[in-house]
């Protein structure tokens, strides 16, 4: 690896790596706060105005991975025309940046938790497992970057 690539590799494996650290210990910070009792169930049946709000979490859930989407594919459009020594820093920011927007997956269902308990533990899960499968799915490789510039 030249020089450029190295400082580019070392960003990404920075960035990928404080990305996993919490999209992966978030989920783990919220499911003992509910495995252990700290944060009680809640006792509200989930249908009516409880469902609904169950909706506008999947939908912000939802809205997190397509703006994580439509903003990675701008970036990566844009990387080859940026200057070399901004390339490093945009790779980092763009990591932090995606791994805090799927934080608000874990952070929904904490709050379904908090409605809804056990009677919605599958949807509670869903939204804490969503978190890292997210980042590990959306958020570019090293390989992107590299091959937008190559071309």
């Amino acid at each position: 690896m030249n020089g450029g690539t190295e400082a580019l590799w070392s960003a990404h494996r920075t960035g990928r790596l404080l990305g996993m650290a919490l999209c992966f210990g978030t989920p783990v910070l919220v499911a003992a706060l509910v495995l252990s009792g700290i944060v009680p169930p809640g006792q509200a049946a989930p249908e009516g105005l409880y469902q609904q709000v169950g909706y506008l979490l999947t939908g912000l859930v939802f809205l997190s991975a397509a703006w994580v989407w439509w903003r990675s594919g701008r970036v990566l459009a844009g990387f080859r025309e940026l200057a070399e020594v901004k390339r490093t820093t945009t790779v980092l920011r763009e990591s932090l940046f995606y791994a805090a927007a799927f934080e608000v997956s874990s952070l929904c269902g904490l709050v379904y938790w908090m409605l809804v308990g056990t009677q919605g533990t599958r949807h509670v899960w869903g939204f804490i497992l969503l978190t890292p499968v997210l980042f590990l799915a959306l958020v570019p490789g090293y390989d992107r970057w590299v091959k937008q510039l190559e071309g």
